[in-house]
């Protein structure tokens, strides 16, 4: 299926720092204060995604066992979380390995409001121009997941390496006997650091992310949301 696109791979590192129960205080401080010169670009911005999955959640279970060849499937906007949405796009996360590798498609305006349920994000797919192999691709997947978390973006002084923070975070479970986001989940205290960079960096990365007073591991927001979403009420 999506495997007959041919798009040229633009393969990147993504090495993930999870720190709970900090402050964003201590958290801007490392990253500041970091010997590569970490300074702020870009505005800080809220992101928003709604993940998809197959009935069985083989991408979430793919990602928890370890599986080298994963991808997620998401459907991603900035800005309000409720509302029209801006330039929404439709991304494919692709991994192999650590290498990471990011596909995306446009995707109409929706609006996100109480009632908005599967057949509702069939619709803006109706409404888009994917390819087939896209549209075959999303057939069988139905969306399991809604999230939220506001995004700080940092790049080293030689330009080789970039952060990203990622707080405030919010999960929201899709109900299926009533086809509708229901019910939030909040960590306001715990954060994501993700250190981006190009293969041929991934010798100095080592070096650039053994600065850092933070635990390295392989945290999905996805994952995570899933898992908190199972405690639920």
């Amino acid at each position: 299926m999506i495997e007959k696109l041919e798009i040229p791979p633009k393969y990147r590192y993504e090495r993930k720092f999870t720190i709970a129960n900090s402050s964003k205080a201590q958290v801007l401080h490392s990253i500041k204060n970091h010997p590569a010169f970490f300074r702020p670009i870009f505005q800080p911005r809220q992101i928003n995604n709604i993940y998809l999955d197959d009935q069985k959640l083989s991408f979430f279970k793919n990602n928890r066992i370890g599986i080298s060849k994963r991808k997620k499937i998401r459907v991603r906007w900035y800005g309000s979380l409720f509302g029209r949405t801006s330039n929404p796009k439709l991304e494919y996360k692709l991994k192999d390995g650590l290498l990471g590798d990011k596909w995306m498609f446009d995707l109409p305006e929706f609006i996100i409001e109480p009632g908005f349920a599967h057949r509702s994000l069939l619709e803006v797919f109706a409404g888009a121009t994917l390819p087939s192999p896209v549209i075959e691709d999303l057939h069988p997947l139905r969306p399991t997941l809604l999230n939220a978390y506001h995004r700080s973006y940092f790049l080293s002084a030689d330009g080789k390496f970039r952060i990203t923070l990622d707080d405030s975070m919010a999960y929201y479970r899709f109900d299926y006997p009533r086809a509708h986001f229901m019910a939030v989940h909040r960590t306001p205290n715990d954060f994501i650091v993700e250190l981006k960079y190009l293969p041929d960096e991934d010798k100095l990365a080592k070096e650039v992310a053994s600065k850092f007073p933070f635990r390295m591991d392989k945290s999905s927001k996805y994952v995570n949301g899933i898992i908190a979403g199972k405690g639920f009420r």
